[in-house]
């Protein structure tokens, strides 16, 4: 039995009804009552259920939608990503909308707020649970993941190499610092995370042996940050520039001025925020091409529009390291 019949038997199921019924409803047939249409469309919303000529019917413009689904608008990376996505999307003349979660992961509740907006494809800064992959299969709504790579099937995957990146930031604590102990600050719960530190471990512990690396999430740097200062971890590796700036602003606050106090602290963030964005503090940070990832995003979408069972689309992008100036 195919998705799509699977999804109509669940629908009638549900609702006491035949197989036949649910899809004459689904297709807005006239032999349909009007309440029945609209409480088979409801059970269908609810189970995350809408299938494409359904999406077509409730368009009005006849243009597809690309929705941008992301947890944190303080994060200015995401900020980044979304404008430039955005712009991108409408050169191409299709609709577009932002989704906020509140959530760490792209939930099936999303997902189902998406399809009720007659969502054609998705990009995703969140990773997907299972169920919404599952879901979004069950109605051919392609997902591109941008930022990050799951080992998931269906999904279209566009990252930086987090291992190149871990390596830089190695290299430049203790090759152009001479430094001998570090403190990694990932964010909890992220593969992408794990393994910025794998490859920043297995450098520094190839480069110096009797290196020191202790490892903090967010929400310890309140605690434990200025402790590992104290007893000389000069060298901070951060998942991303969001939790460099924020660990900056800790230490400022607890020894003002901190980076002239310590001259031998060195921070090292990830996406590169100070060159974009006017009036954030210089960060020696791992920088990447923003414009060729987004438009790879919005490609690997377009590519599923022509053809929706395509093999999966994946692409790693180099990454450099910027040097902050010394002033």
């Amino acid at each position: 039995m195919n998705s799509k019949s699977t999804g109509l038997k669940s629908i009638a199921y549900e609702l006491n009804l035949s197989i036949n019924t649910v899809s004459r409803a689904l297709r807005d047939c006239d032999d349909i009552s009007e309440a029945t249409k609209e409480k088979v469309r409801q059970k269908a919303y609810e189970l995350g259920y809408i299938p494409n000529n359904i999406s077509q019917f409730i368009k009005r413009d006849g243009k597809k939608l690309i929705t941008v689904v992301v947890n944190s608008f303080k994060n200015s990376y995401f900020s980044i990503v979304c404008e430039k996505l955005v712009h991108i999307i409408s050169e191409f003349n299709y609709d577009f909308a932002l989704v906020y979660s509140q959530k760490s992961k792209l939930d099936l509740d999303i997902l189902k707020q998406c399809i009720s907006q007659r969502v054609d494809g998705i990009i995703t800064l969140l990773e997907p649970e299972d169920d919404v992959i599952d879901t979004a299969r069950l109605n051919n709504i392609p997902l591109v993941m941008l930022g990050r790579n799951v080992d998931k099937d269906y999904i279209d995957l566009v990252y930086t190499d987090d291992k190149l990146g871990g390596q830089l930031a190695a290299y430049y604590l203790i090759n152009f610092h001479h430094l001998d102990k570090f403190v990694y600050i990932k964010l909890a719960n992220a593969e992408c995370s794990r393994r910025r530190f794998d490859a920043f471990q297995k450098a520094v512990k190839e480069l110096n042996s009797d290196a020191e690396i202790a490892v903090i999430n967010q929400n310890q740097l309140n605690t434990k940050l200025i402790q590992l200062i104290h007893n000389q971890y000069y060298g901070l590796f951060c998942f991303n520039d969001e939790l460099a700036y924020e660990a900056l602003k800790i230490l400022n606050k607890e020894i003002p001025n901190v980076r002239k106090v310590l001259p031998r602290l060195h921070i090292v963030g990830y996406d590169c925020i100070s060159t974009r964005i006017n009036g954030f503090t210089d960060l020696t940070s791992i920088d990447f091409d923003y414009d060729e990832i987004c438009h790879t995003a919005v490609k690997f979408l377009l590519n599923r529009f022509e053809n929706i069972k395509l093999e999966q689309q994946k692409i790693v992008f180099t990454v450099k390291l910027h040097q902050r100036k010394y002033i």
